[in-house]
């Protein structure tokens, strides 16, 4: 009996537990951080423009500009059927300019819209000095994503919106994302897969992006031609032009 005891007590020495490898929080998001560039670097970025491709739907294509600046400012440019639709951010207002659904003024965004914006509108994404920001970020475990090890972090941002951000266990890029949109007041899960990452200036961005509603076997792809970060970004490119009153805009009243 004594002899069993000593094997079994040298056997949990020799075996390592499960787990007892398991990174911390505060670890994943250091090797995160590191391996997009680092966080000072990140957080010293002033603005990005990222120049591409969006695809809606088979055959749909349009090419867009997406343009950051900081502190949360965001706008979309993007043209399709020969009409340009614009989406934007200043940091307080979200606005639209919709052609395609016969809104040719700027108008102020619904707020399900409006919220999306300005998650958007965060630059370096919610990860980076996520407690300043009011968000929580808890590591909730591992998750195989398409045959890749992944570790799977909850994030809970200051609008109290959970989503599930997933980092490759060897590389640490995000190469998922997970959440609930509100659209149209109906609550929708989504889910978003990022790949093709390339250095821009030192900085590791996704030059691919698929988002769609989660189980559906299409989305929408986002595909990144260039990006030129610290660029210089006049901050009324943001803010909601006002409307031309009619008459102006029919040349005036004799």
């Amino acid at each position: 009996m004594h002899k069993a005891c000593l094997l079994l007590a040298l056997a949990a020495v020799l075996v390592v537990p499960a787990g007892a490898e398991e990174l911390t929080l505060e670890e994943v998001l250091a090797n995160h951080f590191d391996a997009i560039g680092g966080l000072e670097a990140w957080k010293a970025l002033s603005s990005a423009r990222l120049t591409g491709t969006m695809t809606a739907g088979p055959g749909v294509e349009a090419p867009f500009t997406m343009t950051f600046k900081r502190p949360l400012k965001a706008r979309l440019e993007f043209t399709m059927q020969g009409m340009t639709g614009i989406q934007a951010y200043d940091g307080e207002t979200a606005w639209m300019v919709m052609p395609f659904m016969g809104q040719s003024d700027p108008e102020v965004m619904p707020e399900d819209q409006a919220k999306a914006m300005r998650q958007q509108a965060d630059l370096e994404g919610p990860l980076v000095d996520y407690e300043e920001k009011g968000h929580q970020v808890e590591l909730v475990g591992r998750e195989e994503i398409e045959g890749t090890e992944s570790f799977k972090l909850k994030v809970t941002l200051d609008d109290g919106d959970v989503r599930y951000e997933y980092l490759d266990s060897e590389y640490f890029v995000v190469i998922k994302q997970e959440g609930t949109a509100e659209i149209q007041g109906h609550k929708v899960e989504f889910e978003t897969t990022l790949s093709d990452y390339k250095e821009v200036d030192g900085l590791l961005f996704a030059h691919s992006i698929e988002s769609k509603p989660k189980g559906a076997p299409h989305g929408q792809v986002i595909t990144i031609d260039e990006i030129e970060v610290d660029a210089e970004v006049p901050d009324d490119l943001f803010v909601m032009p006002e409307k031309v009153p009619e008459e102006e805009s029919a040349g005036g009243a004799e």
